[in-house]
């Protein structure tokens, strides 16, 4: 399935109509579509998107949902989506086509039988408000459904399911954020995204829907008392997701705020320095501002990351007491395993004693006495004992702990969390903050001392607003922090209150008919999740394949005849107990795993671009991959890596959104046998057009 034609119409920068053919062919199965930052790359992209979902782009991808959440709902994010001069000129609409080919089609009687091919329309009346999607035939140009349902549920049964399209429109340098994941979230995305590849998402609906009809059927005998406590619970549970929803959406807007001081701030700094005179000053005003500038970013990104690392500290202080417990735990179970299998050993000698001796068929004329008869009892008693003894040796604990397989797993989870999260890591980066907030205090000494010979009064005032800019800044971002904090504690509750909930309703004395009915379906459950496990043990082993073969490729520091250290030699797929996904382990020459947030930027991104790769060759189908920021955070040696040899082999139809300075003209003659189509995009100062060729380099035939 391709995505062949793309038209847009007066969506945001793309005034009037802008015709994009994607279509790719063979072994040319690139497009590459270069600009500059703030040409229209990611809305290029964003049209896209939302011409297929329409208000459900939020579900896709966070960076979506940050642009609508900056202007507050969809609405009017909707409003503003519309290009200003097409509204200057008084129009109110605009739309995206897009032609989707190769795809198999349902049988319908609307449709040309001989069509491989549809047309996708979505028009937005900025006037009314009025959102339309269309699907039509692009032979008969009739109209396949009439319901709006039947046209959401073919683009999730026939295109690309939503819950699979941020595998499909991503950026790669933000998508690279997934390596720094914990084991549970991880595990999480795994078995989101090989389940939404693999349609097996459905089974888990189905999972989910089945455990809500069995909680409705316990709820039911639940005393009035009872009731009231449940209903408690789940409110608690509602109100919290809705502060959660108010707090994202305060944050995005202070993001916007945010970056419309910084643009502020920049138009000071320049007239700033238009105004001043230098005079004999030694210091160059424009580079110390660009110093404070990356400075103020890296001091950001440290904050960041001690925050989410203090989460953790009260589960450092404790980790030698939960691995006390951890292994304790271990040993009860051995000696479990031990027991039981002592217990069922000693049951199968008796049994066997007792047909040997006491049971026909029996030697004629036997003169075996009773005391014999004992004798060889004891006898094969005891060495069936030494021979099907278990190995597993028994140890004496003072005491048990009485856990639930969920309380256990919880123990293993803040153990490996704590693991994850090396001392080296608080370390750090307190080392970091330290050395950032010392070079900031002695570069904005430095411009005030600078600034300070200044005597224009304008220039004194443009200081004094920026300065004021600078400060709400801080306080934004500080605001963010608390919110970002109150987010986190709000989820930590809704987890507590689920597990309450859980054990309110255990408490339900159910009837004999509701009984029933919960253990026919527990068999279903039981099925589907049977059915699941397999089908991910399945693919567990071509996971691990292609994922050390792809990294093999890609990362430099593997194979590399000057590296005689390999840097990692497998991988390995482990499938997590209760349903909570796969885990990915990197192992090194020795065995030993190699910690993901130990991993550079750059290799993070290869990593979770070799795990896509990986999930997407599971696919039953070819699916089109759309890709922003292509070589983000990449050195020269990787770029060149993943640009002749990932690229070309990602996907029959592979999109890339990038500057000149990712894929250089160099790069773009290395895939030149691989391109397609390319354009590049140029702004007029307000509107976006495309033309053929790419920078530097020959047009399209």
């Amino acid at each position: 399935m391709k995505l062949s034609n793309i038209e847009i119409n007066n969506f945001r920068q793309y005034y009037n109509v802008v015709n994009i053919d994607l279509s790719t062919n063979g072994d040319q199965n690139i497009v590459v579509i270069g600009g500059r930052n703030g040409y229209g790359k990611t809305n290029l992209l964003l049209a896209i998107v939302w011409c297929l979902y329409g208000e459900k782009i939020s579900q896709i991808d966070d960076n979506f949902k940050k642009e609508i959440q900056k202007e507050k709902n969809y609405s009017s994010f909707m409003q503003q989506s519309i290009n200003w001069s097409a509204k200057k000129e008084n129009k109110n609409t605009f739309s995206v086509s897009i032609v989707v080919s190769e795809i198999e089609l349902p049988e319908l009687k609307k449709l040309n039988s001989n069509s491989e091919s549809i047309i996708i329309s979505r028009t937005f009346n900025v006037t009314d408000m009025n959102e339309i999607l269309s699907i039509s035939d692009p032979k008969s140009k009739i109209e396949m459904f009439d319901d709006e349902a039947d046209k959401i549920n073919f683009i999730n049964d026939y295109i690309i399911p939503i819950d699979a399209a941020k595998f499909v429109f991503f950026d790669a340098e933000k998508i690279s954020e997934i390596a720094n994941l914990s084991i549970k979230e991880e595990g999480s995305f795994i078995n989101d995204a090989l389940g939404k590849i693999l349609g097996l998402d459905t089974y888990v609906t189905l999972i989910e829907d089945i455990e809500f009809y069995i909680n409705a059927l316990k709820k039911e005998g639940a005393t009035k008392n009872l009731q009231e406590q449940i209903v408690d619970k789940e409110k608690a549970i509602e109100l919290s997701n809705i502060d959660i929803d108010r707090l994202e959406e305060e944050n995005a807007e202070k993001f916007k705020e945010i970056d419309d001081l910084k643009k502020t701030i920049r138009q000071y700094n320049n007239l700033i320095s238009q105004h001043s005179k230098q005079g004999n000053s030694t210091f160059d005003r424009e580079l110390i501002l660009s110093e404070i500038e990356k400075l103020k970013i890296k001091e950001i990104e440290l904050s960041e990351r001690f925050n989410e690392l203090s989460e953790i500290i009260p589960l450092a202080i404790l980790t030698g007491k939960l691995e006390e417990v951890s292994e304790h735990i271990e040993i009860q179970e051995k000696n479990t395993i031990s027991q039981n299998s002592s217990k069922e050993n000693s049951e199968k000698i008796e049994k066997f004693i007792e047909l040997l001796f006491n049971k026909p068929p029996e030697p004629e004329n036997s003169t075996l006495s009773f005391k014999d008869k004992l004798f060889y009892y004891d006898k094969a008693k005891n060495l069936g004992s030494a021979l099907f003894s278990s190995d597993i040796s028994y140890q004496e604990l003072e005491f048990e702990h009485d856990l639930n397989n969920s309380e256990k797993n919880l123990i293993s989870d803040s153990i490996n969390l704590v693991n994850t999260r090396s001392k080296d890591s608080f370390e750090i980066t307190i080392e970091e903050f330290n050395e950032v907030q010392i070079k900031l205090s002695e570069l904005n000494k430095t411009l005030n001392k600078v600034d300070a010979d200044l005597e224009d009064e304008l220039i004194l005032e443009y200081s004094s607003k920026k300065e004021t800019a600078d400060y709400n800044i801080t306080e934004n971002n500080r605001k963010i922090g608390e919110n970002i904090q109150k987010i986190t504690k709000l989820k930590s509750d809704i987890i507590r209150l689920n597990q309450q909930l859980l054990t309110l309703v255990k408490k339900v004395d159910v009837n004999a008919q509701n009984k029933l009915k919960i253990k026919e379906s527990q068999k279903y459950i039981d099925a589907l999740k049977s059915f699941l496990e397999e089908q991910k043990n399945k693919h567990k082993d071509s996971l691990e394949k292609t994922i050390i073969s792809e990294l093999k490729v890609l990362m430099h520091k593997l194979g590399s005849e000057k590296n005689n250290s390999k840097f990692i030699e497998d991988v390995k797929v482990t499938i997590l107990a209760s349903g909570q996904g796969m885990k990915i382990t990197l192992l090194d020459q020795d065995d030993n795993e190699i910690r993901k947030e130990s991993l550079s930027s750059g290799e993070k991104q290869i990593y979770i671009s070799c795990l896509i790769k990986a999930i997407l060759n599971e696919s039953i189908q070819s699916l089109p991959i759309f890709i922003d920021t292509p070589l983000g955070r990449l050195d020269e040696q990787h770029r060149d890596n993943i640009t002749k040899k990932y690229y070309p082999a990602l996907s029959e139809q592979v999109v890339l959104f990038s500057t000149n300075s990712e894929i250089t003209p160099k790069r773009y003659k290395d895939i030149f046998d691989n391109i397609s189509k390319s354009y590049l995009l140029f702004n007029d100062g307000a509107n976006t057009k495309l033309k053929n060729g790419y920078f530097n380099t020959p047009k399209n035939d």
